[in-house]
């Protein structure tokens, strides 16, 4: 039984064709992909957080150079929506980064969030820092407070 392909070839022997081919197929995979991440819902409601404690950390320092916080913080953060009634938001995930640390929490049935471990440190020659406040939540646009919580070195 002889089994006859369908594949042209040139005046090498090389077969022809096969590139176009794959080109055609990723091209469509791409077109597949893209429908398919346009079709992830986004978020369409909007929430508030605030820090409700330490929104502001400082402590004195005597020397000039990097200089480590001698405690180690809680903050204390509340994610709500952002309407008139201001439900709480269970189970975002709540981020804050800066003055070399970071700290990430959930937040419980009544929409407060605890980060712990938060010891700030300060490079040589910075005497103030802000950290960063991110709150994630299924169904919300994500919500960023660049200056959440300010880091101060007391000379």
């Amino acid at each position: 039984m002889v089994v006859r392909r369908n594949l042209r070839t040139d005046e090498a022997g090389d077969i022809l064709g096969i590139p176009m081919y794959l080109i055609i197929i990723m091209i469509v995979a791409v077109a597949v992909i893209a429908s398919v991440i346009y079709m992830i819902p986004k978020g369409t409601r909007t929430m508030n957080a605030q820090v409700t404690s330490n929104a502001l950390l400082a402590e004195a320092t005597s020397s000039g150079g990097d200089f480590n916080f001698s405690k180690t913080y809680t903050i204390w953060v509340r994610v709500t929506t952002n309407d008139e009634r201001g439900d709480p938001i269970f189970g975002a995930t709540v981020t804050l980064v800066g003055a070399n640390v970071a700290g990430q929490g959930k937040t419980l049935v009544n929409g407060s969030a605890k980060i712990t471990g938060i010891k700030p440190r300060l490079d040589a020659n910075i005497n103030e820092a802000h950290m960063t406040l991110t709150v994630k939540a299924a169904g919300y646009n994500d919500f960023t407070d660049p200056e959440a919580v300010t880091v101060i070195r007391l000379s």
